[in-house]
């Protein structure tokens, strides 16, 4: 079996040294954390750090994830005495490609991306002919719905974590989300979403609340990850976290993202490369940072040689082959429905982005290439701390004080 070294050992000639995602050490395995703290045995390997916090037994447990707050945007936009920093537990590993619909769906089912088949923004299905926007259930680049029913529900269903902890009854388990979802109500509103969440973990119940907000992410797609508004965006996150942490009785938080985020430039295959173009079968897919592409026969032996002389010190080419077998999607049974993967994916290492044509949105920031910014992710971790009785700060005052006066004499 590959390791992320020695993955990373073949491709030492690349000017920028790939990141590859560590299924051992990752968001996968805090999903399966929480799973198994709820009594549900997990498909895949826990983590021992989150196992570790969460033997305690608080009765209220919440994960926060932070879209595109990966450690490069934590450590960029906050000292290491703020709150999110100084609360860092570790840093870990996203899936790939480290992007929201992979890297949440990957927590939400406690599968690998080749398990769920939710591989990106964008999925092929052959079953309909249609490559689709996954969250949207929209033909890709398109308002328009692809079917009257969600087309990768209906061929990648999988259940989720708020399902599972509530069909076990070991607990009540809700989300927390800035749209509607899983029954309840969306809180667009920042400090809506916050005492939202604040109220799940004041039940007399025992609660696990799942807690989903947009931003960074959206903020740096438009602006930058350099930009005012996203360090406004963080700092007023970690201001208000900070607050709501500290109000939570028998409560364990952790807070991690999906992703982090890349400065790039954009370039666009059909106007720039149409020689390549012209070999495809279609519209590449999945993400522009992870891109499928559907080979037309005559093509399979002149495309990797097109692409690579062009493209090789910006993405690395893998055979679909290649993919199943670094198991770059993780590990696991590959899902019976799984379309997405193309004839061959190409996995960004450096800031250069493809677009299949000018209709595409060119954002400033992007993730779910192969990068270290782009794939390594935080995990803080807050926990209740009951207040000490007063007479023992007052002995702790009494003690010091004793122990400073001899200091002075002697």
């Amino acid at each position: 079996m590959d390791t992320q070294n020695e993955l990373s050992e073949t491709y030492s000639d690349l000017l920028v040294q790939p990141t590859f995602p560590d299924y051992t050490d990752s968001i996968l395995n805090l999903s399966c954390s929480i799973l198994r703290h709820y009594g549900i045995t997990p498909n895949h390997e826990t983590l021992p750090d989150a196992d570790a916090i969460l033997a305690k037994q608080f009765k209220h447990v919440v994960v926060i994830l932070l879209d595109g707050l990966g450690m490069n945007i934590l450590e960029k936009h906050l000292s290491r005495f703020d709150f999110l920093r100084r609360n860092l537990l570790k840093d870990y590993s996203s899936v790939f490609p480290p992007t929201t619909t992979a890297s949440t769906t990957t927590f939400l089912s406690g599968l690998s991306p080749i398990e769920h088949g939710w591989l990106g923004w964008d999925v092929y299905f052959e079953q309909e002919n249609k490559a689709v926007t996954c969250f949207t259930n929209n033909l890709q680049g398109t308002t328009q719905k692809a079917a009257d029913y969600s087309i990768p529900y209906k061929y990648l269903p999988y259940e989720n974590i708020i399902q599972k902890i509530n069909e076990k009854g070991t607990a009540v388990a809700n989300a927390v989300m800035p749209f509607p979802s899983y029954g309840s109500e969306g809180f667009p509103d920042l400090n809506d979403w916050v005492n939202e969440i604040k109220k799940s973990c004041k039940s007399e119940k025992r609660t696990f609340t799942y807690a989903y907000w947009e931003n960074p992410d959206a903020a740096m797609h438009k602006d930058g990850s350099n930009a005012d508004s996203v360090h406004e965006i963080i700092e007023d996150l970690n201001a208000k976290l900070l607050l709501l942490c500290d109000k939570l009785k028998d409560t364990v938080v952790f807070i991690t993202a999906d992703h982090g985020h890349l400065d790039i430039t954009n370039e666009t295959i059909v106007e720039n490369y149409p020689d390549m173009a012209k070999m495809l079968e279609r519209e590449v897919c999945i993400e522009p940072r992870a891109i499928s592409f559907y080979v037309k026969p005559e093509y399979k032996t002149d495309f990797p040689k097109y692409f690579n002389e062009r493209f090789s010190q910006d993405y690395i080419l893998f055979t679909k082959e290649e993919v199943l077998k670094k198991h770059l999607f993780g590990y696991g049974e590959a899902n019976k429905n799984l379309t997405g993967l193309g004839d061959f994916l190409a996995a960004a290492v450096s800031s250069r982005t493809l677009l299949w044509d000018k209709s595409k949105p060119r954002f400033r920031s992007h993730h779910a290439g192969l990068s270290k910014e782009e794939m390594r992710i935080p995990l803080i971790w807050h926990e209740y701390k009951p207040p000490k009785a007063p007479w023992i700060a007052f002995y702790t005052v009494i003690v010091l004080l004793i122990l400073f006066v001899l200091m002075c004499l002697f």
